[in-house]
Order: C-alpha cells, then sequence, then structure tokens
C-alpha cells in the first residue's frame, strides 16, 4: 500500500515533467508557447491521477477479496 503510495509521486512527477518537454519542444517547433506546454503538463497530470485510481481500486478490491 505504501508502495503504491510512494510511486504515485514518481509518477505525477514523470508524467508532468514529459508533458513540460514534450510541450515545450512543440511550441518551439510551431511558436505556440506556452499553450502546447500547459495542454501537455495538464494532460500528464490527468493520466497520473487516473492511472492511480485503477490501482488503488485494484489494490482495495483485492484486499477485500482475503479473508
Amino acid at each position: 500500500m505504501i508502495g503504491v503510495v510512494g510511486s504515485f509521486g514518481f509518477t505525477t512527477a514523470g508524467a508532468v515533467a514529459g508533458g513540460y518537454f514534450l510541450g515545450s519542444y512543440l511550441d518551439k517547433k510551431l511558436h505556440t508557447y506556452p499553450w502546447l506546454m500547459l495542454l501537455f503538463m495538464i494532460l500528464g497530470t490527468v493520466a497520473s491521477f487516473i492511472e492511480f485510481f485503477k490501482v488503488t481500486k485494484k489494490l482495495f478490491s483485492e484486499n477485500k477479496k482475503e479473508p
């Protein structure tokens, strides 16, 4: 359980950092600064929250099945 919570921070940081770098790169190429960077950072954050909820839901459903 603690591992799931601990990995959430790394997952979120990685997704936001990935969104930042990908968005910054595309902003430079398409001259749209800062819009794509912000968009990809938000999408990365949303994706990490969705993944966190999926993992915790699975974890709690497995704990309920055990006697």
